[in-house]
C-alpha cells in the first residue's frame, strides 16, 4: 500500500497542475471549440452564381493532360467570377483548373485578398500576408497540401482572419479575435494544441495518450489508497489527516475520483488508441462496390455532360459536386435553398431501398441484413447535437452488427458504424462529455451537471496543486539540511 501511496504522490506532483489546467479549460470547451472552417460554412461562403453552359468544358477535357488515374474528388465553384474545377487524385494531388479554358488557376496575394472580400462582403481596409508555414490557426497537416498559404487580415471589429488556399483559391479557415482569444484559454491547453506540437500527427497523438494513461494510472491508484484508508476509523468526523489540504483533497476525491477516473479514461479514448475502432467510412472494398468502378474522368461521357448542361442552364449554383454511384455520375448542386441532386444519366431513376439492400449486401455475401428502414430522427449513434447531419437517412442492420446509414437524395454512405464504433461513442462521448440523450435533449440541466462535475473535478486538483506544492518545499527542505550537514562535515 505504501508503493501505491508514493506512486499517487509522485504523479500527482506531475499532472496536478496538468488537471487543473484541463478542468478549467473544460468550463470553456463546454460552449467554444478551436476556430475551424465546415464544409457547409465554406459553401455557404461562396458566391452565388449562374451557370454558363458556354464557358463550361467537359472534365475529361480540362484534365487530360493531367495525371488521373482515379477521381476522389470533384467540384465546381466559382473563383473570382470564373468557374474552376476542384479535383483530388486517389494518390491525394489536388488540381485546380479554371472550367472556362482548361489553364492552371492562378491565385496570388491580390487574388486572395479579393476572394475573402468577396467571401464576407468586405469592403475595408485589409492586409495580406504569405505563409510558407502553418501557423498557430491551421496546425494541422491537411493543410500542408495547401501551402502557400494566404492570410487576410481584415481591419474590422471582430479581429477577422481569412486563410486562403494558394492551390485552389479557396477558404481554409476563418476566425474572430474573440474566437482566438476562447481557444487560447479553451481548446489549445485543453487538447494541448500548440501548433509546434500538433503539426506533428504521431507525436503529438502519441503525446495525448502517454499524458492520459499516466495520469490514469494516477487516479485508479488514489481512488484504491481512498477506499482503503476510508475503511480506518478517523480522528474525528471528516478529519482524517493533520494536514487540511489532505482532508479537502481526500474527501473531494472519494466523492469525484470516479468521475475524474472516467473523465481521463474517456479522454484517452478519444485518441483512438492502437487503432482499435474501425473506419466509419466504408472501405476501399465496400467503396468499389458502392460505385461499381473507380471514379474516373472517362465517366463524364460527351452526351451525359450535354444532359447536365442542359439540366443546369443558367442555375444558381454556389458549389457542385460529383460523385459516382452504381456507375453514374451524380451532381450535387449548392445554392441559397440547400441542396439537389441530378444524375448526369437522363435515365435514371432514384433507387428504393431494396436497391440499397442489394449493394449493402454485396460488401460481404456472408453477413446477410437484418433490418433496413428509413430513419426520420437521430439514433443513439447517428446523431448531432447541432442538428446539422442530414435526415431522413436510411439505415440498413447486417448480421455482424454494422450499420450503414445511407443519404437518400446524394446517395452516399454517410456513416458507417461497427460494434467497437459504439462501444467507443459510450466510452468517449458518453462518458468524456456526458453526451447521453436525457441530458443534452434537456438542457440546461446537461450544462448544471457538467459544471458542477468540473467544479468537482478543478477541486480536486487545486488541492492537489496545494498539496505538490507542500511536497516540493518538503523535499527542498531536506535537501538543505543534507546539504548543511555535508558542508559542515567537510569544514570538520
Amino acid at each position: 500500500m505504501k508503493k501505491l501511496i508514493n506512486l499517487h504522490h509522485w504523479l500527482g506532483n506531475f499532472f496536478c497542475i496538468l488537471f487543473l489546467v484541463w478542468f478549467l479549460s473544460g468550463f470553456v470547451m463546454m460552449y467554444h471549440g478551436f476556430p475551424s472552417l465546415s464544409t457547409t460554412e465554406r459553401i455557404k461562403s461562396n458566391q452565388l452564381r449562374r451557370l454558363d453552359a458556354g464557358n463550361l468544358l467537359n472534365p475529361r477535357i480540362v484534365f487530360q493532360n493531367d495525371s488521373v488515374n482515379e477521381v476522389h474528388t470533384l467540384r465546381l465553384n466559382h473563383q473570382l467570377n470564373r468557374p474552376v474545377y476542384h479535383l483530388t487524385t486517389g494518390s491525394g494531388e489536388m488540381i485546380s483548373r479554371y472550367a472556362d479554358n482548361g489553364n492552371k488557376a492562378i491565385i496570388g496575394a491580390v487574388e486572395a485578398e479579393q476572394i475573402a472580400r468577396n467571401s464576407l462582403n468586405y469592403s475595408g481596409k485589409s492586409v495580406v500576408t504569405t505563409l510558407n508555414d502553418l501557423d498557430q490557426w491551421i496546425p494541422r497537416t491537411k493543410f500542408l497540401k495547401h501551402l502557400p498559404i494566404y492570410k487576410v487580415e481584415l481591419e474590422d471589429i471582430e479581429g477577422t482572419r481569412v486563410y486562403i488556399s494558394s492551390v485552389t483559391g479557396e477558404l481554409i479557415n476563418i476566425n474572430t479575435r474573440s474566437e482566438r482569444g476562447w481557444a487560447w484559454v479553451g481548446a489549445i491547453p485543453h487538447w494541448i494544441y500548440f501548433k509546434d506540437i500538433r503539426v506533428h500527427n504521431t507525436f503529438w497523438s502519441l503525446l495525448i495518450q502517454f499524458l492520459a494513461g499516466l495520469g490514469l494510472i494516477m487516479t485508479i491508484t488514489g481512488i484504491v489508497t481512498g477506499v482503503v484508508r476510508y475503511k480506518k476509523k478517523p480522528k474525528a468526523k471528516f478529519k482524517r489527516f493533520k494536514n487540511k489540504w489532505y482532508n479537502f483533497h481526500y474527501y473531494l476525491g472519494l466523492f469525484f475520483g470516479l468521475f475524474v477516473c472516467t473523465w481521463i479514461f474517456s479522454g484517452f479514448m478519444s485518441m483512438t488508441p492502437f487503432d482499435w475502432t474501425p473506419s466509419t467510412q466504408l472501405s476501399q472494398h465496400e467503396n468499389l462496390i458502392w460505385k461499381n468502378h473507380a471514379f474516373k474522368l472517362d465517366d463524364f461521357t460527351d452526351q451525359s455532360w450535354e444532359t447536365f448542361l442542359k439540366e443546369t442552364e443558367n442555375s444558381p449554383v454556389k458549389e457542385i459536386e460529383f460523385s459516382l454511384f452504381n456507375g453514374e455520375v451524380f451532381a450535387k448542386c449548392y445554392d441559397n435553398n440547400g441542396l439537389q441532386t441530378m444524375g448526369l444519366n437522363s435515365k435514371h431513376t432514384n433507387p428504393d431501398i431494396g436497391f440499397y439492400d442489394t449493394k449493402v449486401s454485396a460488401f460481404n455475401p456472408s453477413d446477410p441484413i437484418l433490418e433496413s428502414k428509413l430513419i426520420h430522427e437521430y439514433d443513439d449513434y447517428y446523431y448531432d447535437r447541432d442538428n446539422q447531419k442530414v435526415l431522413p437517412v436510411v439505415r440498413i442492420t447486417t448480421a455482424s452488427e454494422i450499420a450503414y446509414y445511407i443519404n437518400p437524395t446524394t446517395h452516399e454512405v454517410a456513416f458507417k458504424c461497427a460494434p467497437k464504433n459504439r462501444a467507443n461513442r459510450w466510452l468517449y462521448n458518453g462518458l468524456h462529455s456526458l453526451d447521453f440523450s436525457f441530458l443534452t435533449k434537456n438542457r440546461p440541466l446537461w450544462d448544471i451537471v457538467v459544471i458542477l462535475l468540473l467544479v468537482g473535478g478543478t477541486f480536486v486538483s487545486f488541492t492537489g496543486v496545494g498539496l505538490g506544492v507542500k511536497f516540493v518545499r518538503r523535499k527542498m527542505k531536506k535537501q538543505r539540511k543534507k546539504r548543511k550537514v555535508l558542508d559542515s562535515r567537510i569544514k570538520e
